[in-house]
């Protein structure tokens, strides 16, 4: 078992974990930096690890390990089944049934060690500057533009065409990707070395190996400060960032926003994972049953309705190099 596997990795010095970092740098494609390792601590579980540079993007080594992934609802404790079952009008029985249905099955795997990008992109929109828009080609945009500046709105969404907000007195402009499959986005924006994470290793990378429902346990806590239930965006030091937007024990950040979906490759194609677009939040479900679509394992069963550019509208995206 080598340096690269978890168990290995987790019980070396620092000074050891430095000097590998820098030995693996010399092995990366060209472009990779290595600058430093940094200890992140979420939930219980803590780890030191190495940061990498590539194009102004952060990417975090994450060691390989064996991990058992996927949800049956085994963990979970009678008084959890019960609070779910109240909400479902289910058994507690019925109601595990009906949490496994909506859950990748229980797996072992093996997850090789990878570089995976700390933050996430928006797979469907991205910046545009307004002043490089063409007055011929691009007049019915530079009319709404117009249209917005006489408006006392915040912000503008045009579905699937165009973004427009107000950043300290300027116009920040977001436009909708044109592409029409998976294949094609991907042409575009995932390069090797690039790849994005499978299931498995998103689920891996997400959780930490946890095998409770959550990455932190079997519900969602009271004292959590979420997104679509603490009343208030800023306070006096600024935006608030949310719980579920912390970085977790590897220093990687995800969304922790049932409306967002982060995209995977699985063996028949693509899904989105940690959200369900928004529909169980919606439909009034309330905080706990509304973000029962972060759980690890969560595929939203409806999915398969959307076609590209519908699942493309509310994905996020993250690059990984497995090593």
């Amino acid at each position: 078992m080598d340096w690269q596997h978890r168990r290995i990795w987790n019980d070396l010095s620092s000074e050891v974990k430095q000097q590998r970092m820098s030995e693996l740098e010399a092995t990366l494609p060209k472009g990779f930096e290595f600058v430093r390792t940094e200890t992140f601590e979420r939930f219980g579980q803590s780890s030191e690890t190495g940061v990498f540079l590539y194009g102004g993007a952060e990417f975090l080594f994450v060691p390989g390990d064996e991990a058992g992934l996927g949800w049956d609802g085994e963990s979970m404790d009678a008084e959890r089944l019960e609070m779910f079952g109240r909400s479902f009008g289910m058994s507690p029985e019925e109601t595990k049934t009906a949490l496994r249905s909506q859950m990748s099955p229980v797996r072992e795997v093996s997850i090789r060690p990878m570089l995976v990008e700390r933050a996430f992109s928006s797979a469907g929109w991205f910046d545009y500057d307004p002043s490089k828009l063409d007055p011929e080609e691009d007049d019915d945009l530079l009319e709404e533009l117009e249209h917005f500046r006489q408006m006392p709105q915040q912000s503008l969404e045009i579905y699937q065409f165009a973004r427009m907000e107000r950043v300290e007195g300027e116009i920040r402009l977001q436009l909708f990707d044109d592409s029409e499959t998976y294949e094609e986005w991907r042409e575009d924006l995932i390069a090797d070395p690039f790849d994005l994470p499978t299931e498995d290793e998103w689920e891996y990378v997400y959780a930490a190996g946890a095998r409770t429902l959550f990455p932190w346990g079997d519900r969602i806590e009271p004292s959590m400060r979420l997104k679509y239930f603490s009343g208030t965006t800023s306070s006096q030091d600024g935006p608030i960032v949310y719980d579920l937007e912390q970085p977790n024990v590897f220093g990687l950040r995800f969304s922790g926003d049932p409306y967002r979906k982060e995209l995977v490759v699985t063996p028949s194609g693509v899904r989105g994972k940690g959200g369900d677009g928004g529909a169980s939040l919606h439909g009034g479900l309330g905080r706990e049953l509304g973000y029962l679509p972060v759980a690890t394992a969560f595929r939203d069963p409806y999915e398969h309705e959307l076609d590209w550019p519908e699942l493309l509208d509310g994905v996020v995206y993250r690059r990984i190099v497995r090593l």
